[in-house]
């Protein structure tokens, strides 16, 4: 949600090298850092690259981009049930509630099924190629990758 919110905190935690730590941690919990591996070591350079860069010209190339490729906020109120049902997943699963929790898992699928998926596999696709800042491009791919990975729909991947 940082991301569409064009968060200070956000860019950051992305130049600080934060964002691609935990993305990195969350590939590797899940089996499937190989698929995220060239988009990290994308972010690896960038972040790096930021001792040669002000904050304030990271942060203003971040939402220039921003402005124009997510500045409507596009799919937003989809995404933000999204995350819900996950929190709500979540905790089902912590309180040992299974039925519970395979229940929202479906309601996950259903929600994505219903457009989102494709909407965003769209919208990052187009981000990738207009793109002005190479940090959105990468953004990006990594956030098509974790998509592919959550969904299992790795037809996804075509960039």
């Amino acid at each position: 949600m940082e991301l569409w919110d064009g968060d200070e905190a956000f860019i950051k935690s992305v130049r600080e090298g934060e964002f691609g730590e935990f993305m990195r941690e969350h590939f590797q919990e899940i089996g499937q850092e190989s698929l995220a591996h060239g988009p990290l070591m994308s972010l690896d350079v960038y972040s790096r690259g930021a001792r040669r860069r002000t904050f304030e010209d990271d942060r203003d190339a971040f939402l220039a981009d921003h402005d124009t490729l997510l500045g409507d906020k596009p799919h937003y109120d989809s995404l933000v049930t999204m995350r819900d049902l996950c929190r709500k997943e979540s905790a089902a699963w912590a309180a040992g509630d299974v039925e519970g929790g395979r229940e929202i898992r479906k309601e996950e699928f259903l929600h994505l099924e219903g457009g989102l998926e494709m909407s965003l596999v769209k919208l990052l696709n187009e981000n990738i190629e207009q793109a002005k800042s190479h940090v959105w491009r990468t953004l990006s791919r990594i956030f098509l990758v974790f998509l592919a990975t959550e969904t299992g729909h790795q037809s996804s991947l075509s960039n």
